[in-house]
């Protein structure tokens, strides 16, 4: 009897275990969720934050650390472990991101008004189930652009540790850790969501 295979078994070992049972569940699963995180990235980009929201679980935990520069010694092998005291340039809840959304949407927020055009690239998407049913653990990479006025130009980039939550077929992103590849953020200002 064949094991199911983890999304990494099915998709880099062996292409003929791919197209078993749980080789294609699996390529499906990754399909799904690429296609989930796309189209996430393209409500960003058309300033749809309300409908952004939505993909959000009501116990959503929004993070985005501020990366420092740590010797060898320093470092910590897991980036998800939070230490006990962290700036971060969101740390975020389901009412503090309302709040946010609110605020660029007001017409009153000097640092989108007018409004920015973002691009949001969203790659190398690794899916690892969870121990608790109907949750997966998401890696992906992102770059995103952001064009403001005339003149200003802002790219980041970093990785994201999503928590992805099944309802059914559809999708809620329980959890986000987005990490920059930036120490210091030289942007004007801070507006966008990644």
């Amino acid at each position: 009897m064949n094991e199911p295979l983890s999304l990494d078994e099915a998709v880099v070992t062996d292409p003929e275990s791919a197209s078993s049972p749980a080789g294609l569940s699996a390529l499906l699963l990754h399909f799904r969720i690429s296609q989930f995180l796309y189209h996430e990235a393209q409500l960003l980009d058309e300033h749809r934050f309300k409908d952004w929201l939505s993909l959000f679980d009501e116990q959503v935990s929004y993070r985005v650390p501020v990366q420092r520069n740590r010797l060898r010694r320093q470092r910590v092998l897991d980036p998800t472990a939070k230490p006990a005291i962290e700036m971060a340039h969101y740390d975020d809840d389901r009412p503090l991101l309302e709040l946010r959304i609110a605020q660029l949407e007001s017409g009153q927020n000097w640092a989108e008004e007018p409004r920015s055009r973002s691009r949001h690239f969203i790659t190398n998407i690794r899916v690892e189930t969870a121990a608790e049913p109907d949750l997966y653990k998401v890696r992906s990479n992102f770059i995103v652009t952001r064009n403001r006025g005339e003149t200003e130009e802002d790219i980041w980039a970093g990785e994201r540790y999503d928590e992805l939550r099944a309802y059914g077929a559809q999708f809620r992103i329980a959890s986000r850790l987005a990490i920059l590849d930036q120490n210091v953020v030289l942007s004007k200002n801070l507006s966008v969501f990644f």
